[in-house]
């Protein structure tokens, strides 16, 4: 794996020492590296991320280190707007990218390009997609109204609709089937069956895609799916419970791809600044022109 970690406790013998030169003497990586990794986010000094490289650290204070020496140059993607107003932001989220910072780096991530998008203002994440997945995200710009959208998130007062292509045709269905994390399984994953971990009630409404929906889009058994809850990869999972995994999940039993073909295609809530019914869409990536 490309992704190494570390984590440690400077002693006394590191007494006086850079945070440049703690993190290069305790990992291996050179002075030249650990810099680079401080610059992107890859240092949390107790549990919050570090970028100055001569910084002191009091005794005691624990250091976490994630270098991953695959990362791609910071990208420069400019992500596409869907809605924008004095109070949200709604963007229509690339595959291949992380929702959040990762362990190491916090730079590479959709929320770090918005932001870059928008210097000068403050946006708050209230949700997230799937590294694999496209489609709709929002943030809001204005904290009096991070309460009210959380809770709409949090209580399902957001109806989401997904696009997703299967490696079957499936029937309409509701898939009513707890989901928890795998006991043991490397890579981490999440199931209906076997030895679960916490699992939770998980409920998703399926049906075949209409004809008029699936206009421009490309050959392939196309799903609608409507989760009722929101649990991690739970799209994928109970596709893949009912033997349709989606097209390009490896991690689910999905049929090779270079992208996971799903998407978040539909949000409809009620504006928590306006109070106005509001139903965004985001134009599907296999859309051919």
């Amino acid at each position: 794996m490309a992704l190494q970690k570390w984590t440690f406790i400077p002693d006394s013998a590191d007494q006086g020492l850079r945070l440049d030169q703690l993190v290069a003497q305790h990992t291996g990586l050179s002075r030249r590296a650990a810099r680079e990794v401080l610059k992107l986010g890859g240092v949390q000094v107790d549990r919050k991320r570090v970028r100055v490289a001569g910084k002191l650290l009091a005794p005691g204070a624990e250091v976490r280190v994630a270098f991953d020496a695959e990362l791609p140059p910071v990208p420069t993607l400019q992500i596409p707007v869907v809605f924008e107003d004095r109070w949200l932001l709604a963007v229509n989220k690339p595959a291949g990218i992380p929702t959040q910072g990762t362990w190491a780096s916090d730079r590479h991530d959709l929320l770090a390009m918005v932001k870059s998008q928008h210097p000068d203002e403050k946006l708050f994440l209230h949700h997230r997609l799937d590294q694999g997945t496209s489609g709709l995200l929002i943030l809001s710009k204005q904290p009096s109204i991070n309460a009210d959208l959380t809770r709409l998130f949090t209580e399902h007062g957001v109806k989401k609709t997904y696009l997703a292509r299967v490696s079957k045709a499936v029937e309409a269905c509701v898939v009513d089937r707890p989901i928890g994390r795998i006991r043991h399984a490397v890579p981490g994953r999440f199931g209906v069956d076997g030895d679960l971990m916490e699992a939770k009630a998980s409920i998703t409404e399926f049906r075949p895609a209409t004809p008029e929906e699936t206009v421009g889009l490309p050959e392939g058994h196309w799903v609608i799916a409507t989760p009722r809850t929101g649990r991690t990869h739970q799209i994928r999972v109970h596709l893949a419970s009912l033997g349709a995994p989606v097209k390009g999940d490896r991690l689910y039993g999905g049929e090779a791809a270079e992208e996971m073909d799903l998407h978040a295609w539909k949000l409809a809530f009620r504006h928590p600044g306006t109070g106005e019914a509001l139903a965004l869409t985001a134009p599907p990536r296999w859309l051919r022109p």
